[in-house]
C-alpha cells in the first residue's frame, strides 16, 4: 500500500533520512523504533506530506505521489489518518464537533451521517459520555483517544501514529494502546512510531529499527527483539528493555 524508494531528507543541521526504502502492505501493522533523532517521525511526516522529501519517491497504492500537487496531497491525507503526539484538537470545539467537522467539510458527508458514525466510534473507545465536553475538560488519555476517533471518522485506509503515548502520564498509556490494539485486531493498516517496546512486540507484523536517518533492520518482531543482527540494535535494546 505504501512504498518508499531511496528517500532523502535534510534539515539545515541534520540529515534526517538517508536512502530510506521500505514497503508497508495492506493490513500490516508496522512499528518503527529507534533512538531520538533517528528519523522515525520525519519518515512518518514525509509519508503524509507534512514534510517533503528532497530526493526519492513515495508511492501510495502504486501511484507515485507528487507532494507539491495540492490536489493529490489532499487525496493522500484523506486516505491516511494521522495521530500526533500532542493531540492537535480544536480547543473551541466540543469532542463531538471535533470528530464530525472533517467528514462534513472534507468528505462531504451529511451532518446526520457524520454524527451517526462519530457516535458509534465514541462508544467503541468509551468516550460517548464525553461527547459534549471540550478538550480542556478531558484527560490526556481521553484527548488522544478522541484524536484517534477523529482520524477514524474520516474512514481512512491506513493510520499513522507518531508516538501517540509520549505526551501521556504512565497510567493513561494503556487506555490509548488498547484502542490501537483493537484496530490491529481489525486488520487496520497502521504505521506506528513508538517507544513502547512490549506493545511493538505484541501488535506489530514487522518492526523497523532506525538510527541516524537510516533503516538498520526491518524484520518480524521475534527476530528484532530476540535475534538482533546489528551491534547498534543490540546496544539499543540493552538500554531500553
Amino acid at each position: 500500500m505504501i512504498r518508499i524508494e531511496n528517500a532523502y531528507k535534510r534539515f539545515p543541521d541534520i540529515v534526517a533520512l538517508e536512502d530510506v526504502s521500505c514497503k508497508i502492505k495492506k493490513n500490516e501493522v508496522v512499528c518503527i523504533i529507534g533512538p531520538s533523532g533517528s528519523g522515525k517521525s520525519t519518515l512518518l511526516r514525509c509519508i503524509n506530506g507534512l514534510e517533503v522529501i528532497d530526493k526519492g519517491k513515495i508511492f501510495i497504492d502504486e501511484q507515485y505521489v507528487n507532494y507539491k500537487n495540492e490536489q493529490q496531497l489532499t487525496a493522500i491525507r484523506t486516505k491516511m489518518g494521522f495521530v500526533f503526539q500532542q493531540f492537535n484538537l480544536f480547543p473551541h470545539l466540543s469532542a463531538f464537533e471535533n470528530i464530525c467537522l472533517g467528514p462534513i467539510e472534507v468528505l462531504g458527508l451529511s451532518k446526520q451521517q457524520a454524527q451517526a458514525n462519530g457516535e458509534e466510534l465514541l462508544k467503541r473507545v468509551g468516550l460517548y459520555d464525553k461527547k459534549d465536553a471540550y478538550p480542556n475538560q478531558l484527560s490526556g488519555g481521553q484527548k488522544q483517544r478522541l484524536a484517534i476517533v477523529r482520524a477514524l471518522n474520516m474512514n481512512p485506509e491506513a493510520m499513522l501514529f507518531d508516538e501517540p503515548t509520549s505526551a501521556l502520564d504512565p497510567e493513561m498509556v494503556k487506555e490509548v494502546l488498547d484502542v490501537i490494539r483493537e484496530l490491529s485486531l481489525k486488520k487496520m493498516t497502521m504505521v506506528i512510531v513508538t517507544h513502547e517496546m512490549n506493545f511493538a512486540k505484541e501488535v506489530a507484523s514487522r518492526v523497523i529499527f532506525m538510527d541516524l536517518g537510516k533503516i538498520i533492520e526491518d524484520d518480524k518482531p521475534a527476530r528484532i527483539f530476540n535475534k538482533p543482527q546489528s551491534p547498534r540494535l543490540q546496544d539499543f535494546l540493552e538500554k531500553v528493555l
